[in-house]
């Protein structure tokens, strides 16, 4: 598997070009799966109106379900998604080997700025990438514990994404591992499976958030935290699930 830490940008062309390499890169390390974050294919940040277009981000995926067929590689990739009434969802989807877009996960759980322009979701779909069964936990979801072991009782599920733009609490005292991490552990624990959290590098809006960026995390079906990637770091980690080590292959920011 691999986790794309990829830089975010403020167009949807330059965070494509930076999600295309990362595909490419881990093809050629034996990837199977891609993770990438919340959002990845528009970025997450001030100027989001201008990028969650349906003629902006449809052919944007559309690219990317071509790319998952020609290279045999199935990816997990944020994206805005857009109802029939026009309204808008953070969405996670998951691409499968073949290019199929094999579900489409909508954040449920938004924020209060998030919800001045997303709306809110329901359901958490259940796919098969490369006969893993996955779903997605988009970002703060990670903290409605009761809602989402309903949605993925133990057993459902193999493998959990977890995307987002996470970072410590700032109103909490510190602690290592950070809450959400830990919040994530109890999570795998009770749902029984692996959860791979893949996290922005930097921030776009806040620039001083980004100190707190990267370190994305793999978590075992028993709670373990296996792993976390570089902080503030762009790059690829490549790894076999299960293992407690991984390659780090740096991509431009």
């Amino acid at each position: 598997m691999a986790i794309a830490q990829i830089g975010m940008h403020w167009s949807t062309a330059d965070n494509m070009a930076a999600i295309v390499a990362a595909i490419e890169l881990a093809h050629a390390r034996g990837a199977a799966i891609c993770a990438f974050s919340e959002l990845a294919v528009t970025g997450f940040h001030r100027e989001i109106a201008s990028q969650a277009l349906p003629h902006v981000v449809g052919p944007a995926v559309q690219r990317l379900q071509a790319l998952c067929a020609e290279r045999a590689i199935a990816i997990a990739v944020g994206a805005p998604t857009f109802g029939a009434d026009g309204s808008r969802f953070v969405s996670h989807l998951l691409i499968d080997e073949a290019g199929t877009l094999a579900a489409t996960v909508p954040k449920r759980g938004l924020t209060e700025p998030e919800a001045t322009f997303f709306a809110r979701g329901s359901g958490r779909p259940i796919a098969r990438l490369h006969g893993l069964r996955c779903t997605a936990v988009i970002c703060r979801e990670v903290e409605d514990f009761d809602q989402v072991l309903s949605d993925v009782p133990a057993h459902s599920a193999d493998l959990i994404f977890l995307p987002g733009a996470l970072r410590p609490d700032p109103a909490k005292p510190v602690s290592d591992p950070p809450e959400f991490i830990r919040a994530a552990q109890r999570l795998a624990a009770a749902t029984l499976t692996t959860i791979v959290q893949t996290n922005w590098p930097n921030a776009l809006n806040r620039p001083e958030e980004s100190v707190d960026g990267g370190q994305s995390a793999v978590i075992s079906p028993n709670g373990e935290l296996m792993f976390r990637l570089p902080r503030q770091a762009a790059g690829l980690g490549v790894f076999t699930l299960g293992e407690r080590t991984f390659d780090w292959h740096p991509l431009p920011t």
